[in-house]
């Protein structure tokens, strides 16, 4: 039952995206099926009855010119719809599919990302999306069809010989029942395979990629990835078979109740009758023959059909537990707009532990982050820092605690405007295979004011010179994933068209997590100097484990274990002589030892 809803569940979908093209396609299946019915009972009947009558030539040839007619109609639809309109109706399915898909996937919770279960759900959601719209459209269509001409049928036989339906009719059934059991069998083996096929993705994936193309190179990280691959396929095999082997003795079941009770006893009726009991002549015997013929054909169609329609609504179950996933954390469409220009944020008592784990990571953070101010939070890596960025823009919503923007808690503002507010680089930052420009502002440029903010942007990122010496300049192409004249920067270089997207962005508070990882200390310290001024006007919050990035900051934050251990300016904290001023003397004696190199 829960696959058939499944099913009704993405015909919906569909007739909502492409109502002409669900009726197409049963209209299709309905003429194909119902024509076989025709052609093989009324005209072959006709054509009995009229050899046993006398029946003139020419109105045998009155109905076959008719049939002709009709045959050139139906095959002209069937190939415009089939070589043509499907094809677009196709397109638009996977279109709305895609389209649902990435604006949930957008929409979930970062958390979900971090759960197993639900993202081997999403996996097997992803890599059906493309191939189940069309294959339950085309299965509601053939079993619509196939359905209609089984009534005929059925219709057909209980005028001459009733009995023969029931036969056929719990052969089918019965067929039907293995057929589930089939199908279950075939969605368990891909459940169960789902872990094995990831970690395969993600062997195949790290040999391609350009990431991990140096390491793998220099060194043998490629063994144990092997390991891990043969394993995963030795499990993948184990399973696969242990099901497949039932599946396959399954199958020949089926074969035998389909053919016994159709071929054997159903046939066998109306032939002993015609023969010993005369009850029969020959035109009605080919009627009723080729009906319970058409009708057992019919049957096993729709078992069939059905074996699909059940698998299908297996992995419907997927797509739709990833549509109707209902966020935590909401767009709160009637949520506040944040009207000021400059913000004041404030943090109280604040306590992150996540999911799954019972170790907070953040504990009882108090802090208070004037407009205008620039703010460093640093420590050790895994000190909390990049979790207390997420929480600040609401990727997380605290365990403990309240995160207040202007004196408002940040759940009752309008989840997009209020993140709007902030410019944002994470330390794990993505460029995309498109162009400078599009990099920097995040969607393609509308106009001249556009160009001109990125072009700004690239310029107080300190990128500027090296965009200017490109052919294309700001038009230039990066990575050469769709074009082979595509630009490969270095890894400083990429982090700074990152920062340009802070830049660009026309928020109020600048928020960089890392945002100098990859430069050398001379670069690092330009970049800071061109961030601050160009910030002037902006709340800036810097996240960095490297302690000379927080020197000309309003007020430093020391994180250490989830917890703040001491706050002040760079002077304060250096005349405490506590724990910032030791890791401050360690680094820069590790930077005067390697000769001011990075």
């Amino acid at each position: 039952m829960k696959s058939i809803k499944n099913n009704f569940y993405m015909l919906h979908l569909i007739w909502k995206e492409c109502p002409w093209g669900v009726i197409c396609e049963m209209l299709h299946w309905l003429i194909r099926r119902v024509g076989e019915l025709f052609y093989s009972v009324f005209l072959l009947r006709f054509i009995v009855k009229a050899i046993e009558n006398g029946t003139e030539f020419g109105k045998v040839m009155e109905l076959l010119f008719l049939l002709l007619a009709y045959g050139i109609l139906t095959e002209v639809f069937i190939a415009w719809y089939w070589n043509w309109y499907r094809r677009k109706v196709k397109l638009k399915i996977d279109e709305m599919l895609l389209k649902r898909m990435y604006e949930k996937a957008v929409e979930c919770d970062l958390s979900c990302y971090e759960n197993p279960e639900f993202y081997d759900k999403y996996t097997r959601a992803n890599s059906e999306i493309l191939q189940r719209g069309m294959k339950i459209l085309e299965e509601c269509g053939r079993i619509f069809g196939t359905v209609v001409t089984a009534v005929i049928s059925i219709v057909i036989i209980a005028v001459w010989e009733p009995i023969v339906i029931p036969i056929v009719i719990v052969c089918a059934i019965c067929s039907l029942l293995i057929d589930k059991k089939r199908s279950k069998m075939k969605y368990d083996c891909m459940v169960e395979t789902t872990p094995q096929t990831r970690i395969q993705d993600y062997v195949k994936r790290t040999v391609y990629l350009q990431d991990y193309a140096k390491e793998l190179r220099l060194g043998n990280m490629f063994l144990p990835l092997l390991k891990h691959f043969n394993e995963s396929v030795k499990q993948a095999l184990k399973i696969t078979h242990h099901y497949y082997g039932m599946e396959a003795w399954l199958r020949v079941l089926r074969e035998l109740f389909m053919s016994f009770g159709t071929y054997l006893v159903a046939q066998g009726i109306i032939i002993f009758r015609y023969i010993e009991q005369h009850v029969y002549n020959l035109s009605d015997v080919v009627t009723i023959m080729n009906a319970a013929t058409v009708l057992q054909s019919n049957i096993y169609s729709i078992s069939w059909n059905m074996s699909y329609f059940i698998e299908n609504g297996l992995y419907v179950e997927n797509l739709k537990t990833f549509f109707e996933y209902k966020p935590k954390i909401t767009e709160n469409e009637n949520g506040i707009i944040p009207q000021n220009t400059k913000h004041r944020l404030t943090l109280k008592n604040v306590s992150f532990t996540y999911e799954g784990q019972t170790k907070p990571t953040l504990k009882n953070i108090s802090l208070d982050i004037l407009e205008g101010q620039k703010v460093a939070f640093v420590g050790h890596n895994g000190a909390g820092k990049s979790t207390l960025v997420k929480l600040i823009m609401r990727l997380y919503d605290v365990t403990e605690g309240e995160i207040l923007l202007d004196g408002i808690n940040i759940k009752d503002y309008k989840l997009s405007d209020y993140r709007h507010s902030f410019g944002t680089i994470f330390q794990d930052f993505k460029i995309f295979a498109s162009n400078i420009e599009e990099n920097v502002l995040l969607y393609p440029a509308r106009n001249k004011i556009d160009e001109q903010i990125a072009y700004e942007a690239v310029n107080a990122s300190g990128l500027g010179e090296k965009v200017r010496s490109l052919e294309k300049a700001m038009k230039t192409q990066l990575t050469r994933e769709f074009d082979d004249e595509g630009v490969m920067l270095s890894g400083g270089e990429f982090q700074k068209i990152a920062v340009s997207r802070v830049f660009a962005k026309q928020s109020s508070i600048a928020i960089l997590d890392e945002p100098s990882s990859a430069l050398d200390p001379i670069s690092e310290y330009e970049m800071f100097e061109n961030m601050l001024k160009a910030c002037e006007d902006k709340t800036v919050m810097f996240i960095s484990h490297r302690l000379s990035s927080a020197v000309n900051a309003d007020i430093i934050y020391l994180l250490e274990q989830g917890e703040i251990v001491e706050q002040g300016t760079h002077a304060e904290l250096m005349s405490e002589n506590g724990k910032y001023a030791e890791m401050f003397s360690m680094q820069a004696k590790q930077y005067k030892e390697s000769g001011g190199k990075g």
